[in-house]
């Protein structure tokens, strides 16, 4: 492959200090073996003290940051010439690579780590406590937003369980989907248990993620929202039944990874609640 001229005096003085890779070095010398101008060129670089001078010129840094951008330009539909522009860009710009290569291998490990982590979904509500709680189980991290106030404790002989799933994922940062209902055996169980939910509050949620109010059928009755991290909302059914059901929906960064209709049952969701990448809400808080 014949590089141009500019390339290869690009090149010259990671040549002449013998800096360059084996590729490099042949792409240089074949050039040159044709070209009198460049081999000038060379024969004036090998002059005493004039690669030092070259090198700390801010000419040649400038030359340098304009040859990356030529050799991309031609280079960019070659994948094989593009792992050579690499060797050629590491070998003359130590400290570039140095931070370059951190970056991109913080990048790749996320990468990795993001296509080999599995999804975990959790049904067991034996094990409740492991999952949900002050003293889960640290594989299970621990959620951001009040998902620790607004969830029961424990499961108590009063609580029939009737629908719990709890999903954890964790791509790079942490995240949850989960919910629990129960019905209430003991009215006097019920009533305490309302009354600690209503202790808790409501805070506003219409709006955030595209929410435009509780789901059909149901009224909420705690709500503990972030507008950075999601939700974690308690609601009973307007029909009366002493039942209550349990929601958390906890990410990252304005979006959720998951499909949240994949693990969410529609019912228990916020109407219009949308944290897909680039969602609206994303997009006006991060001002894209």
């Amino acid at each position: 492959m014949r590089l141009s001229c500019d390339v290869i005096q690009d090149l010259l003085p990671l040549y002449v200090d013998r800096a360059c890779s084996e590729d490099s070095t042949g792409l240089v010398e074949e050039h040159m073996a044709e070209c009198e101008n460049c081999r000038q060129t060379y024969d004036a670089m090998k002059t005493e003290g004039k690669t030092e001078e070259l090198v700390n010129s801010e000419e040649f840094r400038k030359q340098q940051t304009d040859s990356v951008k030529k050799v991309k330009k031609k280079w960019s539909r070659s994948k094989k010439i593009f792992l050579t522009l690499g060797i050629i860009i590491g070998a003359g710009l130590l400290y570039i690579l140095i931070r370059v290569g951190f970056v991109l291998g913080i990048v790749g490990f996320l990468l990795f780590d993001s296509a080999t982590t599995k999804v975990q979904v959790y049904k067991d509500v034996a094990k409740y406590s492991e999952y949900i709680g002050e003293n889960c189980n640290t594989e299970y991290g621990k959620p951001r937003t009040g998902q620790f106030v607004i969830f029961p404790k424990e499961i108590t002989p009063q609580m029939y369980v009737q629908d719990f799933q709890y999903v954890y994922y964790n791509p790079w940062d942490p995240q949850y989907v989960s919910y629990l209902t129960v019905e209430y055996k003991d009215e006097a169980a019920y009533e305490k248990e309302l009354n600690r939910l209503q202790t808790i509050g409501m805070e506003e949620y219409t709006g955030l993620y595209s929410v435009t109010g509780e789901p059909e059928g149901y009224d909420l009755v705690a709500m503990d929202k972030d507008r950075y991290y999601g939700f974690v909302y308690a609601m009973v059914p307007e029909t009366g039944e002493m039942k209550i059901t349990y929601v958390g929906i906890m990410f990252c960064n304005y979006f959720l990874d998951l499909d949240i209709h994949e693990y969410m049952k529609e019912e228990y969701l916020l109407p219009g609640f949308d944290a897909t990448s680039d969602n609206p809400y994303e997009k006006k808080m991060m001002g894209k």
